[in-house]
């Protein structure tokens, strides 16, 4: 993604990342105005014209495809991601990724539109000349392993090093690059090291702490990780967190570096974390996975806040049915 991307766009990332932060707590007055009460999730609404946006700049850019294409769903506004699959099914052509061609031909078949079969057929040429496999069914998550995936999680010291690691080389690019001063670094610096040596798990995250300290200093400073890594900020909380797709990663791994699979689309994991800079925390949870991930940034509090609700509300579930079988 060009580094001066959001200087062409209305909406950059620092105004989009405040809208953020006010959307999990009340609506803006446009919504609070209307006659009807909007058919889906307005935080999803502001999101989509996001990358609408976003799209007319840089139409093949594949992050953006992707979103939109799991947004339209979410919203059912079958004919714009008909168009949105196709597209993005044209892209993965052109570039030669005809596994994940293939995998957006599944979804693609239940389109009757000239152009939605057009591609289909198109896929499928191409998929014989080099010899890949056709579509055929549509992709399933990741299968987790056997066991209670929120069971009471033992000490991750591993992760908790590979999270104090990554997040002060975070502080440290930022202040190299005049984002945080030196005072506020040393402040988030401590209160990493504090958490790193506690155990069980916490979310170590430079921008969460920071939202903390300093709202201010964390938009700009999110707004800097969202244009140096490429991941476009997603309003996670509008999207259906299943125990299904929170399935596709290790409890230990969102909860203490700050990730959240969110949706997906064929064989592709989108996934929204608090550190998309972190090369090696993109190869961990690909590998995790066993799929491609498309990577995008959550807001701090949001991602927090998720995180505490889904995995108490998952301990819940599993001490009620414990307490069921022991009746």
């Amino acid at each position: 993604m060009p580094k001066d991307l959001f200087l062409l766009l209305s909406c950059p990332p620092v105004v989009l990342l405040s809208y953020l932060s006010c959307w999990h707590t009340s609506c803006t007055p446009y919504y609070a105005m209307a006659e009807e009460q909007p058919k889906f999730d307005p935080k999803l609404e502001e999101g989509i014209a996001y990358f609408e946006k976003m799209l007319k700049v840089m139409p093949e850019d594949r992050t953006t495809l992707e979103f939109l294409c799991v947004a339209y769903e979410q919203t059912g506004e079958e004919e714009k991601r008909r168009k949105a699959l196709v597209s993005l099914a044209g892209l993965l052509v052109k570039e030669g990724d005809l596994e994940a061609a293939s995998s957006i031909g599944d979804h693609l078949a239940k389109y009757r539109e000239p152009d939605a079969q057009a591609m289909l057929l198109r896929i499928k040429a191409a998929c014989r000349t080099a010899g890949a496999a056709e579509p055929t069914a549509i992709g399933t998550l990741p299968v987790a392993p056997e066991g209670d995936p929120f069971a009471a999680p033992s000490k991750p010291t591993n992760t908790s090093r590979a999270a104090m690691s990554a997040e002060t080389k975070l502080i440290q690019t930022l202040v190299a690059e005049k984002v945080l001063d030196e005072e506020t670094a040393a402040l988030i610096s401590q209160r990493l090291a504090e958490l790193a040596a506690l155990p069980g798990c916490f979310l170590i995250s430079a921008l969460a702490l920071l939202e903390k300290e300093n709202s201010q200093l964390c938009e700009s400073s999110a707004a800097y990780v969202a244009d140096a890594s490429g991941a476009p900020p997603v309003p996670i909380e509008s999207f259906d967190l299943s125990g299904e797709i929170l399935q596709a990663l290790p409890e230990s791994l969102m909860r203490v570096r700050g990730v959240l699979p969110f949706a997906k689309l064929a064989d592709t994991l989108l996934v929204a974390s608090l550190n998309p800079l972190d090369a090696s925390l993109k190869r961990e949870i690909e590998s995790s996975a066993g799929h491609p991930c498309r990577h995008y940034l959550a807001h701090p509090r949001v991602m927090e806040e998720t995180l505490d609700r889904l995995f108490a509300e998952a301990k819940e579930t599993s001490e009620g049915a414990a307490q069921e079988e022991g009746a």
